[in-house]
């Protein structure tokens, strides 16, 4: 990644004694995978069109009883006697080493949706979510930008997990983006020009159904990497499809917007062993038979939550169409902001 000016100063006194941040999970439409390194460095721009969701994480940051011990809690409860190094949790650990916090605090989350390799950008909202409430637990003012910046070198660079760049700015400024990465590592958001009526008028067409299926989604980008360079074409008819799905967005051509996703999808199946399964294939055709425009497997792939959009019309036929194959709908809508802190004391 290229140098992008974060410079932690260091800590003094803090500034509170409680924060909780807020921060959205996302969905993808389409150019998710040009987001790579290993794409866009070489073949870039990369290009992704992706919106934040109304479901998210919560993190809480809070004084320890205890001045000399780190807590940490989230599908289970960490206590650091010594040093940060006790801490597995690899986000929370390196965002307080960056942040230069000592010990004497507890850092605990909540998820309002499945989170664990469900494809849609838990870690990064994590780390983003994290980084927002520590930063404010010091007295620091960060804006979208920062956090983003923050969270990759976090996640791309120090815990060297494989992946790519859009999860960790669609959750920091949140709302529904073409974001476009050049093979400088310069990153830009476009938000996408719909009205508030034709952004209520969208959500009405988005349905997401968890499969009940959680994976490594670390584990398909690190295959994904290392074939790229046999994909390229692939790749470059997915930027195309985000540019394109950006502009039939801002028309609301649900249509359109159907067949770029289902044209996307298609593409992402060649790109990496695993990224579907004879399930995934049959829920997503029972989908399309009870009228979904279209739609793809979110993240990765593997497993987690499926995403269509659906005429409202149409709703109750999916519905009761992937429920009967054990899959229910999951409501959601376009959230307009990105983290935030919503309490502090």
């Amino acid at each position: 990644m290229a140098s992008d000016g974060i410079d932690p100063r260091g800590c003094g006194v803090f500034a509170r004694d409680a924060v909780v941040s807020k921060t959205p999970f996302r969905v993808t439409f389409a150019g998710g995978g040009t987001d790579l390194p290993a794409y866009y460095r070489e073949h870039g721009p990369g290009a992704c069109v992706a919106g934040a969701i109304n479901k998210g994480i919560y993190v809480m940051v809070v004084e320890n009883f205890s001045p000399a011990e780190i807590r940490v809690s989230y599908r289970v409860t960490e206590d650091a006697k010594r040093s940060l190094d006790e801490i597995a949790h690899g986000v929370i650990r390196e965002a307080m080493r960056f942040l230069r916090i000592p010990s004497g605090l507890q850092v605990i989350t909540a998820t309002q949706m499945p989170s664990r390799g469900t494809g849609i950008g838990s870690s990064s909202s994590c780390a983003v979510g994290v980084l927002h409430a520590l930063h404010t637990w010091r007295g620091d003012r960060v804006g979208p930008r920062q956090l983003a910046r923050e969270a990759v070198m976090i996640e791309r660079e120090i815990l060297k997990e494989p992946g790519g760049i859009q999860d960790q700015y669609v959750a920091a400024y949140g709302g529904l983006n073409l974001i476009r990465v050049e093979k400088d590592d310069s990153v830009s958001v476009q938000s996408l020009s719909i009205d508030h009526d034709g952004l209520d008028a969208l959500n009405r067409h988005l349905m997401l159904f968890f499969t009940g299926v959680e994976r490594s989604s670390a584990a398909i980008h690190a295959r994904q990497q290392d074939t790229v360079a046999d994909r390229v074409p692939a790749y470059d008819r997915m930027r195309a499809i985000a540019l394109e799905t950006a502009r039939a967005l801002e028309r609301l051509d649900y249509a359109e917007i159907g067949r770029l996703m289902d044209e996307n999808w298609e593409l992402k199946q060649t790109l990496a062993e695993g990224v579907s399964d004879a399930r995934v294939a049959r829920w997503y055709a029972r989908a399309k038979k009870e009228g979904a425009l279209g739609g793809k497997l979110m993240g990765a792939g593997g497993g987690g939550f499926l995403f269509f959009v659906v005429p409202p019309e149409r709703r109750e036929d999916v519905t009761r169409g992937l429920e009967a194959m054990g899959l229910a709908p999951k409501p959601i809508r376009i959230e307009i902001d990105g983290s935030a802190i919503i309490h502090t004391a």
